[in-house]
């Protein structure tokens, strides 16, 4: 990748990491204590719920087969050497 086309990329993602920690300081100082409660309410109940568990399970197994340990793939399309 181009070095110039790196720089705009990661002034982006600092901004946008910005913008968001704003965003959840500005809530978590600005919404009283129970209207978070209030707002939670429902949601406690779809926790019991057995097909949130089993989207659960499937996300964890998901993430488990993503982020396990594989081999190293080479490229085989690469000139030889040999020659």
């Amino acid at each position: 990748m181009d070095e110039e086309q790196n720089g705009p990329n990661m002034l982006r993602l600092v901004l946008g990491a910005g913008i968001l920690a704003a965003a959840a300081v500005g809530l978590a100082v600005f919404v009283p204590r129970s209207r978070w409660q209030a707002m939670a309410a429902p949601l406690r109940g779809l926790t019991a719920a057995p097909l949130a568990t089993a989207v659960t399970a499937w996300a964890v197994s998901l993430w488990r087969d993503v982020t396990a340990p594989s081999p190293p793939v080479f490229d085989d399309l690469r000139p030889f050497d040999e020659f």
